[in-house]
């Protein structure tokens, strides 16, 4: 409710900067991306972007002018999706399907790449920590990930480290949303995957207040030394159990 009411105080005050989107928060990530990432290799630059949603965000990441640009998206949302990448700037690669379930394979062909812009789209997937630790593999080394997601709704479970589990009675009603888990899970993911530095992002503190408290949004990189945790790594010599890669 306190959220709710400052985001109400922000939407009707006064402003001359007030960003016209239908998700503004996303804007603010970008930003905080740009100010973030290492701009010398701009021109090799290589962008992944999953479940593009209405195309702001292809913008943005078009606007970067990348050496590659592949947007993948599920079936359903090809068509739509057609209407405005005609519009951008340049001709992405896109790849119909889902990602977690392309082939070794598919996966080699697209290679990898130094920046994956991933929002919306993590708390779709039952398999989270697997789809984290497909994208953590799919960087570069010093590559990006920007992820954002929906967390749990329940006050008492925000600041624990837990997923709340909505079946059989899917959260409301989707086909899609089984598991909702908190910030401290997604990070804590992130770092079992082998992200160790995480930049929790603050794009929620301007148009979107009302939501600051059930979405979480940050950028992940993959630096030189990151390394993924294993399992049995204690009883096993050389595990090569990496957590998330599990056939």
């Amino acid at each position: 409710m306190f959220n709710l009411l400052i985001y109400y105080i922000k939407k009707f005050l006064p402003r001359k900067d007030r960003i016209s989107s239908n998700f503004q928060y996303r804007h603010y990530l970008f930003n905080e991306l740009i100010e973030n990432i290492d701009t010398s290799n701009f021109e090799n630059l290589r962008i992944l972007e999953i479940g593009p949603r209405d195309g702001e965000d292809s913008q943005r990441l078009a606007s970067l002018n990348p050496k590659d640009f592949f947007i993948i998206d599920l079936p359903n949302r090809t068509k739509n999706n057609l209407d405005w990448i005609n519009n951008l700037n340049i001709t992405p690669d896109y790849l119909e399907g889902n990602l977690m379930y392309f082939s070794d394979e598919d996966l080699s062909k697209i290679g990898k790449f130094d920046l994956i812009w991933f929002t919306g789209v993590l708390y779709h997937n039952p398999e989270q920590l697997r789809f984290i630790k497909k994208l953590y593999n799919l960087l570069n080394d010093k590559g990006y990930l920007v992820l954002e997601s929906s967390t749990v709704r329940s006050l008492s479970l925000r600041n624990k480290n837990v997923v709340q589990i909505h079946y059989p009675n899917t959260f409301r009603d989707t086909d899609t949303i089984t598991h909702l888990p908190s910030k401290k899970a997604i990070k804590s993911w992130l770092s079992m995957s082998g992200f160790f530095q995480i930049i929790d992002s603050k794009c929620f503190n301007f148009e979107n207040y009302n939501i600051k408290n059930t979405r979480y949004a940050c950028i992940a990189i993959k630096t030189k030394d990151s390394k993924p945790k294993k399992y049995y790594s204690k009883v096993v010599n050389n595990s090569n159990y990496e957590i998330g890669d599990s056939n």
